[in-house]
């Protein structure tokens, strides 16, 4: 349902208030002057602590104006005589005033009865708990894919500026600011028209560049660029070859075929296993951007923030989608849902996301990683969160070949020389990035001696100074292989 049509049939339900979530307030206010509109006889009024009530439209303003306390203009709603719509901006500050939510309270059952509907605009997900259960809340969503079109031809057209691009190169520039608000989208398209004088080519990197430093002040998430391919990986086989299968997932052709949408996956292994590589990995492979999610970041101190920035991240994935949202260590900020350490806090962000992973239509590919399954909250695992839950252990032989071709082509692009079966047998339960550490410290010790070409001999001293994670945590590791051993899809082919 659109947010056009869900406002009015509130209203005309006779929805006493209505809750609209945005920071977008000039949107905002549009969008409920065209509800308004569409309804007979509905006066719109507009209210600030500092200006007091002013009427949208044709005709004298039949309340008081000026400057008056938050009570005082909920009073003034209850006694207006006639029909009207009273948009209340920023009101969230007043929640903690035990006579202001007692009035709201009133309001609930008072306006019931009439034609009248308060509307609270606020950018905080916040209600006071005693009329939460009464106040829908609406969240104005970014702007779509037309919304941005219009907004780009409407501002070239106001300055006679030229769209140079074809059809094709003009819809990734529009795609390209998806996820922005209307007002940073017309900032970076104006940024773009100032300095080129042209809408060409280099205006789709401009707002690129320009779009990642905007989310990066959000701080929750971080556009991740990729330079890692899907042959980095060494091992895993059948982890790739799932996902080498899904890599048109996403695309009209798979739509038309009736596939849906795949919605992620979770990969619980040991450290350094290619986690984290994967992800970045599978965003080369699918051609999709890779959003970062730090969880850490979620949580505030304030109360209702972290569900608001969790729910604000979550709508900007969606708004940026088709993408992949990678959470790494998902355990780390879901661990006092199991151990229950904390207000209710982790919870409470943690049925947000649970939510809208069972429920969310667009086309945003999870992929979350974790080290210790002790920590994960059930609830995470269950069917339909996930596609799959993929379990990857330490690499066995050929994947420790594979592994080392792989490290040792990055740093040496003929490695002829090394013996790498050698190499291979003598790292037994040694992790990929153990591997790579034995390969740092071989050229580290050969530099030193004369700045010298390192040589297998010096990759099998470099890993005997790495002491692996199988010897450190050689138990958890075995409770980590009995728990995914009926639980879990292998990542790796299976071990020799």
């Amino acid at each position: 349902m659109e947010i056009r049509e869900e406002l009015d049939i509130l209203i005309r339900s006779r929805q006493p208030i209505i809750s609209l979530v945005t920071g977008e307030e000039a949107r905002a206010r549009d969008l409920v002057k065209q509800v308004a509109g569409d309804l007979k006889n509905r006066d719109l009024f507009v209210w600030n602590s500092v200006m007091g009530f002013r009427r949208e439209g044709e005709g004298a303003n039949p309340l008081e104006e000026g400057r008056m306390d938050p009570l005082t203009a909920l009073q003034r709603i209850e006694a207006y005589k006639g029909e009207g719509i009273f948009l209340i901006l920023d009101f969230h500050p007043y929640f903690e005033e035990p006579v202001v939510v007692r009035m709201l309270r009133n309001l609930v059952y008072s306006l019931r009865a009439s034609r009248k509907t308060l509307i609270l605009l606020s950018p905080f997900f916040k209600l006071p708990l005693e009329v939460r259960d009464d106040v829908p809340q609406v969240f104005l969503p970014l702007p779509d894919y037309d919304t941005l079109s219009n907004l780009l031809h409407t501002l070239c057209e106001s300055r006679g500026v030229k769209v140079d691009l074809n059809k094709e190169s003009e819809e990734k520039l529009v795609k390209s600011a998806l996820g922005l608000t209307e007002n940073q989208a017309r900032g970076v398209f104006l940024k773009s028209v100032l300095k080129h004088e042209v809408i060409d080519q280099s205006a789709i990197t401009l707002v690129l560049s320009e779009k990642q430093k905007i989310i990066k002040k959000d701080e929750v998430l971080e556009f991740f660029p990729t330079r890692e391919k899907i042959s980095d990986i060494g091992g895993l086989d059948n982890l790739k070859e799932w996902l080498k299968k899904r890599d048109k997932a996403f695309s009209s052709r798979a739509k038309e075929y009736g596939l849906p949408d795949p919605k992620g996956i979770l990969i619980i292994g040991v450290q350094g296993t290619g986690k984290s590589l994967t992800a970045k990995a599978t965003s080369a492979l699918w051609r999709l951007p890779l959003l970062r999610m730090d969880l850490g970041k979620v949580f505030g101190s304030l109360v209702g923030e972290s569900e608001e920035r969790i729910r604000k991240a979550l709508l900007l994935a969606e708004a940026i989608s088709p993408c992949i949202l990678w959470i790494d260590e998902i355990e780390k900020a879901f661990s006092s849902v199991v151990s229950a350490g904390d207000s209710g806090t982790s919870a409470r962000v943690f049925g947000t996301f649970l939510t809208w992973m069972q429920e969310k239509t667009k086309p945003v590919f999870v992929i979350a990683t974790g080290n210790d399954i002790a920590n994960l909250p059930p609830e995470l695992m269950r069917k339909g969160r996930f596609d799959e839950i993929f379990f990857v252990d330490l690499p066995n032989y050929e994947e420790r070949v594979e592994i080392f071709r792989v490290h040792l082509s990055k740093v040496r692009p003929v490695v002829r020389n090394f013996d790498i079966p050698k190499l291979a047998g003598a790292t037994s339960g040694f992790s990929g990035a153990e591997i790579e550490q034995g390969i740092i410290n071989a050229m580290y010790n050969a530099f030193d001696d004369g700045e010298r070409e390192f040589s297998t001999e010096d990759v099998c001293q470099g890993v005997k100074e790495v002491i692996p994670i199988s010897k450190l945590m050689h138990e958890r590791i075995e409770k980590l292989r009995d728990w995914a051993s009926e639980r879990t899809r292998r990542a790796n082919k299976d071990n020799k």
